[in-house]
């Protein structure tokens, strides 16, 4: 693949979306739309040149936050057509063969591409492309490779009556192209007569007029499906989601509802694993074996240690949960590490905290900026008063500390080892090891109030001045 060269074209517009934002930012299954056949061209080797034009510095963002590896990219100005986007570049053009690939492929696998550059060699091709073929009933918006008396021209999906000929493949916009023959080819292109473009496509009429070889390469139009519309963005996402659920079945994670499921693409899944109806795996989620994780709930860059069990309706989102551990249901852990045999229960928020091994917060709770120790009782509705409005402060409750129901913990502030808080409590001092701590008024009884206002009450009922509404 030393003799091959890739052009990404990225530079369109996206008017199909009828949205600002660039078609080749939306992501499908945790990776945006462009990333997908960037990375395949670096799985194959392939020097790879981008041309960006709308939108130029946000998909150049997105390219250089998903690899490391070396991308050229060069700027189409003024959006004149894919014959032009390659003009643009050509001064960038230095390898014997040129593969051009447009950007919104998010079904592209490098096994096509190292096919399709094989075959081009092997058959000493000055270009070969992709075609595919589609049910006739469909109009996908493709143009259509016309074959007439050895003549190969792609027609224009808006010029193309389906009717003419049902057989006639689609064009994927994949090329392989000897450079001699494209930089002497492109300045013939003339523009097109409706929108005043160059299209990358003429030049495989001037090939076959020029009697150059012109080889098609046939693939399944799921591997080769674009994204022009937020209907087909919604398609190759259920695509590229059935794949991935697919692969991690065959590896062992029992799925109870495929279909309602949604993993994304970077996400490790070990085998064991359940994942009940409505499950999102999301970011670069780590699933280690025998964990289930209920319906509804959302795992977002988190790692979940072996036999770790979330129950439903759950959000974890950048967290380590160790093994054993019990989430759940309705709990939100965020930016917190559970330790093995913790147990947060219904309704219960940790942020940016640490839960020691066998704690336990299983009712109502808010737990923010803290850190428990080992076998931590939380009562339930007991909150940690972390933020004065003006910066956040840190709760240190020790090992075996026994925290009271609907207790107030002010930050910061530090409960000892086996301290015991005392139900209802407002909390603003440290409390020592082993001591008890009971921050509440006094309880205060008054005999036969309850007569007494009930005697006022009938007499105010006998008053003239007594109305009611």
């Amino acid at each position: 693949m030393n003799q091959f060269q890739a052009l990404v074209l990225a530079a369109g517009k996206s008017s199909r979306f009828k949205t600002e934002k660039s078609k080749l930012a939306y992501p499908i299954c945790g990776q945006e739309l462009i990333n997908y056949p960037i990375k395949v061209l670096l799985e194959c080797n392939l020097p790879v040149t981008c041309i960006i034009g709308h939108k130029k510095n946000e998909i150049q963002d997105i390219i250089k936050k998903s690899t490391s590896h070396s991308i050229t990219y060069q700027e189409q100005i003024e959006q004149r057509g894919t014959g032009h986007a390659v003009l643009c570049a050509l001064h960038l053009l230095e390898s014997e063969h040129i593969l051009i690939i447009n950007g919104d492929m998010p079904l592209i696998t490098a096994e096509l591409i190292t096919t399709l550059c094989k075959h081009h060699k092997e058959q000493q091709a000055t270009i070969s492309f992709i075609v595919s073929h589609v049910p006739p009933s469909l109009d996908h918006g493709y143009g259509r490779v016309v074959l007439n008396n050895g003549c190969i021209t792609i027609i224009e999906a808006r010029n193309y009556n389906k009717h003419e000929n049902i057989n006639h493949p689609i064009n994927a916009g994949i090329y392989c192209i000897q450079r001699a023959f494209l930089q002497d080819a492109l300045q013939k292109l003339v523009p097109n007569s409706i929108t005043s473009e160059l299209y990358i496509t003429d030049l495989i009429h001037i090939a076959t007029q020029n009697n150059e070889r012109v080889e098609m390469l046939e693939a399944p139009y799921e591997k080769i499906q674009g994204v022009n519309t937020l209907q087909e963005l919604a398609a190759v996402t259920r695509i590229k989601q059935q794949e991935i659920i697919d692969h991690w079945m065959r590896n062992g994670v029992y799925c109870r509802d495929p279909q309602a499921l949604y993993i994304d693409t970077q996400a490790s899944i070990e085998s064991g694993a359940v994942l009940e109806a409505g499950v999102h795996i999301l970011g670069n989620s780590t699933i280690r074996n025998n964990c289930t994780i209920g319906a509804y709930s959302y795992i977002n860059n988190s790692t979940l240690a072996e036999n770790v069990t979330v129950y439903p309706y759950t959000i974890i989102s950048d967290s380590i949960i160790n093994g054993d551990a019990h989430i759940g249901p309705y709990a939100h852990v965020q930016k917190s590490i559970v330790d093995s045999q913790a147990r947060i229960g219904n309704f219960v928020e940790t942020n940016r905290t640490m839960i020691g091994q066998a704690s336990k917060a299983k009712h109502l709770s808010y737990l923010g900026d803290s850190t428990l120790g080992a076998s931590v009782n939380i009562g339930a509705g007991t909150i940690t008063c972390n933020y004065d409005g003006f910066k956040k402060h840190p709760t240190i409750i020790k090992d075996h500390a026994f925290i009271g129901s609907n207790n107030a913990l002010i930050a910061p502030i530090t409960i000892g080892n086996s301290a015991v808080t005392g139900a209802g409590s407002v909390i603003t001092e440290d409390v020592p090891a082993y001591a008890l701590a009971i921050g509440r008024a006094r309880q205060v009884i008054k005999e036969n109030y309850t007569q007494i206002d009930q005697k006022i009450f009938a007499a105010a009922q006998t008053s003239s001045d007594f109305t009611t509404e």
